[in-house]
């Protein structure tokens, strides 16, 4: 059974374990075997073995085993920007800063 865990009172390693179980849950319901799901991620049965037993991995390897889950809606609300007034409204919609390259100094000289 999948435990559900209050993640406000949870250590990183108890959040990343229940997150693979549940993910592993999933796995097990839509009756895909494990080796057929590592291959499907691109990685190894061990690398994906391990993620499910210890909630540990690269970013890639969540964000991989969570698309071939079909659940990466379920991602898009994790960091959406919060907008609590105007002004964050305003710097939203600001392009990012770019960066000029600099001139040499003897580059300058010859101008």
């Amino acid at each position: 059974m999948t435990e559900f865990l209050d993640f406000n009172f949870s250590t990183t390693d108890e959040i990343g374990k229940a997150l693979a179980q549940r993910l592993k849950a999933l796995r097990v319901q839509k009756e895909i075997a494990q080796a057929d799901m590592a291959q499907r991620m691109g990685v190894s049965r061990s690398t994906l073995n391990t993620l499910e037993n210890t909630g540990k991995g690269s970013v890639t390897s969540w964000i991989k085993l969570v698309q071939c889950l079909g659940q990466e809606t379920q991602l898009q609300p994790l960091f959406k920007p919060v907008i609590a007034s105007i002004a964050d409204m305003a710097k939203q919609q600001q392009p990012a800063r770019q960066r000029v390259t600099r001139k040499r100094r003897g580059a300058e000289a010859k101008l």
